[in-house]
């Protein structure tokens, strides 16, 4: 992994996320809903990463960026469920064709499902349970939303993989 290009990628997808990105979010009765561009570049950084190590480090680095542009009693917590998720996806790209439309969907929407479920229940276990319910379907909302962005910013984010990664990544042993 190239940290310098990654971190400069990582603070033009902050400005991005809270300042464009803003115009996709839509109102629900739940809640806002909208597309997280860093938890998508997490999962494009899991599945191309050449190890288990940089990918975790990649996700802890983009949760924690997401961690600042949030507030709350949660802080600090998804860096660390962000690095889970992208460590658990790098240790299972090669079972998935991660070039494909289809799979980042899926993964991505997995990966936010993950994430911001776990942050909301630990929301819950902290005494904050206000609208739980309401706040589990907002995320899924924002995993599903998520998911159906992947193709683009995975596909943007090939484009310029040859300064972010340092070398592609290999195939398993056999």
């Amino acid at each position: 992994m190239r940290w310098i290009y990654f971190l400069i990628l990582t603070l033009a997808a902050v400005i991005l996320q809270t300042t464009v990105v803003q115009v996709l979010w839509v109102r629900t009765p739940v809640g806002a809903i909208g597309p997280e561009v860093l938890a998508a570049a997490a999962v494009f950084f899991a599945l191309n990463a050449r190890g288990a190590t940089d990918a975790a480090l990649a996700g802890w680095v983009l949760g924690f960026a997401v961690d600042l542009t949030l507030s709350g009693p949660g802080m600090g917590l998804l860096p660390l469920l962000f690095a889970a998720a992208a460590w658990a996806l790098n240790r299972i790209r090669e079972a998935v064709f991660r070039d494909r439309a289809l799979p980042q969907m899926v993964l991505t929407f997995l990966f936010c499902a993950f994430v911001y479920e776990v942050w909301t229940a630990a929301d819950v276990l902290w005494g904050q349970a206000g609208r739980s319910g309401a706040r589990a379907l907002q995320a899924l909302g924002l995993s599903a939303y998520t998911g159906l962005l992947a193709p683009l910013v995975c596909g943007l984010l090939r484009r310029v993989d040859r300064l972010l990664l340092a070398a592609p990544p290999s195939r398993g042993r056999r």
